[in-house]
């Protein structure tokens, strides 16, 4: 699930008052708004830093106590906008519906959220700028997706990009820092995708920077930069040492060396110990390493670190793995059929259950719901449910008779509770549940990535336990 998301900057006031986000929302009236943050920039755990039922008369208030420079989101209902925010003074805004240009490709609106226009504030510059920015930014990806198409030389991709690079340098010449840093980030993950020279992408964007850890440009390239590097350590090069690491008491400061001896671009300790972070996230259920010696790692850095970012970030992902966790009870859903009728995640234990979690209007999704119908006719003995996060009834009803769904089928809302308990990033998601209602594989394996295999092991499985049973 991919959300659409129109990026402004929102002043708020001087630290240790409260700061005050006033709007209108007049097609919101009853529903919760709510001001989040993320709590760190690795995990995406988001923090509620305010909210309110919308009034009667459409107008909202919101008081917070600010920090520093955060990305924040601001929700109403099922509308939702994405903006920074920082010390300054009170912000009034009012939600309207967005624009469609016709110009732009329907790829670029696969959510229409509602965009809060700035009425106040000395950022209204600042927000014009990136959002500028991000149209010349789509409009730039959209004359270079023909030459990716037809695979043409690196060479011509460079050239565009850096025609593109001066182009947007001059036109934002005198823009707020934060706007130059944004689109020079927003950039190098651009020219990361497609041109690979990590020395002269390292000279250019992370040698001798000070870590933007507020920046999720900034912080998306640096991941993407270092993607796989811990693994390779871990599970292609040290991989006795790293489970022998783990084992130990002192397993995240020994990872840590490791990590630097293997890479030569991670000399910056902030730098290296988020790669580690992030890079841990996906050891879990990795060969034999062992969940619960991963998490006492992350735990034990989240209690010792000074740096909040970072040790957020180690306690937020331990947390995820605590809560879904082979073996632990699976948080409960409470969904509606498309005809209304409520049920219950925990009204079908007693059964195993493929749980799938998906958005009915995205394109990758509808491919994994098609081989659903295929799990379910040679697997008897498993139940299939499907849960639709924030579709409209509509949506789901198109999803249901376009893939001819006759299993357990509905949906929940984006506000559920079920975005917090199943960790959802991005859609979608499997996991397989017991007879007793705890986590049998987290996550299953997608339909059309292994989920017949994983399957066809538990139906045996099965098979082999009814046979014990016979001739006592």
């Amino acid at each position: 699930m991919r959300f659409f998301w129109i990026l402004l900057f929102v002043p708020l006031l001087s630290e240790g008052q409260h700061a005050i986000i006033r709007g209108v929302a007049p097609l919101a009236i009853g529903k919760e708004i709510q001001l989040r943050v993320y709590d760190d920039p690795v995990s995406g755990k988001e923090r509620v830093l305010a909210k309110q039922t919308v009034e009667a008369d459409g107008s909202f208030e919101l008081k917070v106590v600010p920090n520093e420079t955060q990305y924040a989101f601001l929700q109403v209902g099922q509308n939702c906008a994405d903006f920074f925010i920082e010390r300054d003074k009170t912000l009034e805004l009012t939600f309207v519906p967005p624009a469609k240009d016709p110009k732009k490709p329907q790829a670029f609106y696969e959510r229409h959220f509602f965009a809060p226009k700035i009425l106040g504030g000395k950022s209204a510059k600042m927000n014009e700028q990136i959002i500028q920015f991000n149209d010349s930014l789509d409009a730039f990806l959209e004359v270079l997706y023909p030459a990716l198409v037809s695979r043409k030389n690196p060479a011509v991709i460079a050239k565009g990009l850096e025609v593109f690079e001066k182009k947007v340098s001059k036109q934002f010449s005198a823009a707020e820092p934060f706007v130059k840093e944004y689109i020079k980030y927003s950039i190098a993950a651009v020219e990361q995708t497609f041109l690979s020279d990590r020395d002269r992408l390292f000279a250019k964007y992370l040698k001798d920077v000070k870590p933007q850890f507020n920046n999720p440009a900034y912080v998306d390239f640096l991941l993407q930069f270092h993607q796989g590097a811990v693994h390779k350590l871990a599970v292609v090069n040290r991989y006795e040492e790293c489970k022998k690491a783990l084992a130990g008491k002192e397993a995240f400061t020994i990872l840590e060396r490791m990590l630097m001896e293997q890479d030569p671009y991670l000399k910056e300790t902030s730098v290296e110990r988020m790669i580690l972070i992030e890079g841990m996230d996906g050891l879990f259920g990795e060969r034999e390493f062992e969940d619960e010696h991963l998490i006492r790692a992350l735990k034990q850095f989240a209690t010792l670190s000074s740096n909040s970012y970072l040790g957020n970030a180690a306690k937020n992902i331990a947390a995820k793995h605590e809560k879904l966790a082979k073996g632990t009870q699976a948080p409960e859903i409470a969904f509606k059929t498309v005809e209304g009728v409520e049920k219950h995640l925990s009204d079908f234990e007693g059964t195993y259950v493929f749980l799938e979690l998906t958005d009915a209007k995205n394109g990758y999704c509808q491919r994994e719901t098609h081989v659903i119908p295929n799990l379910k006719e040679e697997f008897k003995n498993i139940r299939f449910v499907t849960v639709c996060v924030g579709n409209s009834k509509a949506e789901m009803q198109s999803l249901q008779k376009q893939m001819n769904i006759n299993w357990e089928f509905g949906g929940v809302e984006i506000s559920s509770s079920i975005i917090d308990d199943y960790d959802i990033k991005s859609l979608p998601l499997f996991f397989i549940i017991d007879p007793k209602g705890k986590f049998y594989s987290v996550p299953a394996k997608d339909p059309s990535k292994g989920a017949q295999g994983e399957l066809m092991s538990l139906s045996e499985k099965l098979k082999a336990e009814g046979r014990k049973g016979v001739g006592k």
